[in-house]
């Protein structure tokens, strides 16, 4: 007995001690018990900033949080927010982070879906301008992010000795813009040292124009919330003829076609056709808490100790804090959650065609191992603006989806509910999965359908759709 004892202490001061600490990780070193307001240790994590030059000139911020997963052992995976402009901390913080402060509440607690207890996962506030990223910007277009994103990558690897490891890009909105070009340069480079792209999930994704994304489908998402659209029928008949007119409703039907009979033609921005802007107005009116990015909300909106748009009410903005910079290591900033003007274009714009009409059906055929999941609450990117994107692409030698997906997307039962929460469709390497009860940011509003998720991305789980 005295035996089996002793053998369980040492398995715990084995998994206590720091397995990436070094002398050239030292510097990097978050006291996982000296968080402000945090009761409780996070364990361990590094955080802090690594050069994007050459391609760049100026340092991205990371914070990185080793798995105990034997699992995990040979994989890195990464988590970027969108925007452009928005802080990854927003996504510890708020979604899958060891540590969780949820708006409206008052102190952080533990994330019992953290993913870190799956995989090592660093974040990172990119481009340079974003979050904690030091300035100045100097991107135009996908391809200097991707660029400058590899530079810091290799410096990354070379600092935590994480060679050969598996990568996993992961993110969310404008990610779905950043995460396929970066995978595409990756894979591109044929270096498994550093660059060993095994798998990309963007969740609520921008990877087409906006037109697709939210004018052609938003009649449809109106139409099936009729509780959360109350509007009169003047107004319903209006939106309608228009949605006709423009040519929106014969899209929808004709791209949400299994397999699709052709390709669609590009729809042209139309303000005469604006349907998706006058819903969003219309809404307004009816409720001035309408928050697009989670569509069952209603007044009052709870604070958020993160600070930002749409949800950026209360009186803390914790990154903002010195004593909070101090323990991530993080230089005193005037921390904003999101920052615009982050393509230093003329009218600010990324410069880059949408992902799923350039590098995305690459990165699908060259990985087998894609993931886009949506919010089926989410009216800021519209779950079927994501379907038709897909119904458009090409991808190891056909067009689209051949079937369409209407599988169960299964949750085994947990704190956060279980049983069937949406439906999840592969075909040829890319799954395509929607969320029930999920507005724009997954693991927040469905953490346990979000950690499923990424056990599939990593390979632990074989099918979504079974128990």
């Amino acid at each position: 007995m005295w035996l089996v004892i002793l053998f369980s202490l040492l398995l715990r001061l084995a998994a206590a001690q720091p397995r990436y600490l070094n002398d050239k990780t030292k510097e990097f070193v978050v006291n996982g018990s000296g968080l402000p307001f945090v009761d409780f240790d996070i364990g361990e994590s590094y955080a802090g900033y690594l050069p994007n030059t050459p391609a760049g000139i100026s340092s991205l911020y990371f914070w990185f949080f080793p798995s105990s997963d034997p699992e995990a052992s040979d994989e890195i995976t990464v988590w970027l927010n969108g925007g452009p402009g928005c802080s990854s901390l927003a996504g510890i913080m708020l979604e899958n982070g060891p540590f969780l402060w949820q708006p409206g509440t008052y102190r952080p607690v533990r994330n019992p879906y953290a993913w870190n207890k799956l995989t090592n996962i660093v974040y990172i506030d990119q481009p340079a301008g974003t979050g904690f990223s030091l300035g100045p910007s100097t991107v135009v277009s996908e391809f200097d992010v991707a660029r400058q994103f590899i530079s810091f990558w290799r410096r990354f690897i070379n600092t935590f000795d994480l060679h050969n490891r598996k990568i996993y890009l992961t993110g969310e909105s404008y990610a779905g813009q950043y995460i396929p070009y970066i995978a595409s340069q990756m894979l591109d480079k044929k270096n498994d040292t550093y660059f060993r792209v095994a798998g990309i999930q963007i969740n609520d994704p921008y990877i087409n124009d906006l037109t697709v994304l939210q004018d052609v489908p938003a009649l449809a998402a109106v139409n099936e919330h009729p509780s959360l659209f109350p509007f009169n029928d003047t107004f319903m008949a209006d939106i309608t003829a228009h949605a006709d007119d423009c040519g929106y409703t014969s899209l929808l039907d004709d791209a949400l076609t299994f397999p699709p009979e052709s390709s669609f033609p590009s729809v042209p921005y139309n303000s005469s056709c604006a349907v998706y802007s006058a819903i969003i107005n219309a809404s307004t009116a009816l409720n001035p808490c309408f928050n697009p990015y989670h569509i069952t909300d209603s007044c009052p909106i709870p604070w958020n100790a993160v600070g930002g748009p749409i949800v950026g009410l209360g009186p803390t903005n914790y990154f903002n804090r010195s004593d909070v910079q101090k323990a991530i290591n993080a230089y005193p900033t005037d921390y904003f959650v999101c920052k615009k003007g982050i393509f230093k274009t003329a009218d600010g714009l990324d410069t880059s065609p949408p992902s799923s009409l350039g590098p995305l059906p690459r990165v699908i055929e060259q990985t087998n191992n894609t993931i886009i999941a949506h919010g089926l609450l989410d009216f800021a990117l519209l779950s079927k603006g994501s379907l038709i994107s897909i119904q458009n692409m090409t991808w190891n030698g056909q067009q689209g989806f051949e079937q369409e997906p209407v599988e169960p997307l299964f949750v085994p039962y947990g704190s956060s509910g279980g049983g069937v929460m949406g439906t999840a469709h592969t075909e040829r390497g890319l799954t395509f999965s929607e969320v029930f009860l999920s507005g724009h940011e997954i693991p927040e509003y469905a953490p346990s359908v979000a950690y499923r998720q990424l056990g599939f991305l990593l390979g632990r789980i074989a099918n979504l759709s079974v128990a």
